[in-house]
């Protein structure tokens, strides 16, 4: 079997995901077959629905712990401990490794990173090992001394490296990856007619990421505090239960519902604004689409970061309770100037290409 790069993703956070098949996709238009792996289910079903579960209950139940352990982590290397639980898995990973006779390997999940750290240790491989950082902010759990190069949004890497005893050319500011499509050069009167969507409406993008995570109910409740009615575009994802509960709402606006599809660019060219939680390919897509991102209760640490910076380079407006949304929507939806500028920063920070430019750089370390 001719060598071939693995792709190592998780579905936990559906974004890794996205982020796995944009890369796959650069490499195979470079004549490579990249197989991803969703790594902990492939090593055991058990695994994946144990680390899904978990991550989803501290997610929603007990948000304030994760947001502890993720900034805590900054000066106690807690995420360490991922690592020696690791070492149950390595013989596993190891035989999707060699039976695969991969010759380079790509990790777009953090907790997956440690994984495979553990393994290049432990089974000594010398095999070139990057990974993809799919938020914007960079923190010291995604470093590991087996890691061969770093591909970030981050452009604080300079500073980053010192900070961490690290060699600044380990980084590279590429983006986020994210799926090419047609429509990112599509206008949005073009995208709302292959859509079906009113010209003259305003049209509102509500979205929870893959795993539909947001509260469709508490946002859209919220919006009737808007004097004129528009249109809702609510992208559910997988989520299919939150479907019944959003038919339901009592509302003056438009309510579309819509699950998962590989158009959700298409709909975000479409619309004058994305209400979301802020996770990292949601917000690379919304930058690359130019669309006015307002951000609702992003999930604490690595979502609060990613919002940080969007607020600070212009392209986002946050709301901290459901009372500001109705205030917030009406500058970004009616004030031309508002949201101009808010489109303008976007095009200043959208890296489209990111996933060719990850795809570039490896290639160009191979050959070094």
């Amino acid at each position: 079997m001719k060598p071939q790069p693995l792709i190592f993703s998780a579905s936990i956070g559906h974004g890794h995901n996205q982020a796995a098949m944009a890369l796959q996709h650069e490499l195979q238009k470079q004549g490579f077959q990249p197989k991803i792996i969703d790594t902990f289910y492939a090593i055991s079903p058990v695994l994946h629905s144990c680390m899904l579960k978990s991550y989803l209950h501290l997610l929603k139940k007990k948000p304030l712990i994760w947001q502890n352990i993720y900034f805590r982590a900054e000066k106690v290397p807690l995420y360490l401990y991922l690592d020696r639980f690791a070492m149950l898995f390595i013989r596993q990973l190891h035989h999707i490794v060699k039976h695969s006779s991969c010759s380079f390997m790509i990790s777009t999940h953090p907790f997956v990173t440690a994984f495979l750290a553990r393994l290049k240790k432990q089974r000594k491989l010398n095999i070139p090992f990057y990974t993809v950082i799919t938020d914007f902010v960079l923190h010291p759990a995604y470093i590991r001394p087996e890691i061969d190069a770093y591909f970030t949004m981050d452009p604080n890497v300079s500073e980053f490296a010192k900070r961490h005893n690290l060699k600044e050319d380990l980084f590279f500011t590429t983006g986020i990856p994210i799926k090419s499509h047609v429509s990112l050069n599509q206008s949005k009167y073009d995208s709302r007619k292959r859509l079906g969507i009113c010209e003259n409406r305003k049209v509102l993008l509500i979205a929870g990421g893959g795993m539909g995570l947001t509260n469709y109910t508490e946002a859209i409740t919220s919006l009737n505090g808007l004097d004129e009615p528009i249109q809702l575009l609510c992208m559910i994802g997988h989520n299919r239960r939150i479907k019944k509960e959003i038919e339901v709402i009592e509302s003056k606006h438009e309510i579309n519902v819509i699950e998962f599809t590989d158009d959700f660019l298409l709909y975000l060219k479409a619309s004058d604004a994305i209400f979301s939680k802020a996770g990292g390919l949601t917000m690379a897509e919304s930058l690359a689409c130019e669309t006015p991102i307002i951000i609702y209760n992003p999930v604490p640490g690595h979502e609060e970061q990613n919002a940080e910076f969007l607020i600070n380079v212009g392209a986002a407006k946050k709301a901290n309770s459901t009372q500001d949304i109705p205030a917030i929507l009406k500058h970004v939806l009616y004030e031309n100037e508002f949201s101009m500028e808010m489109r303008n920063s976007a095009r200043k920070w959208k890296q489209p290409n990111a996933a060719n430019d990850v795809v570039e750089r490896i290639l160009s370390l191979l050959e070094e």
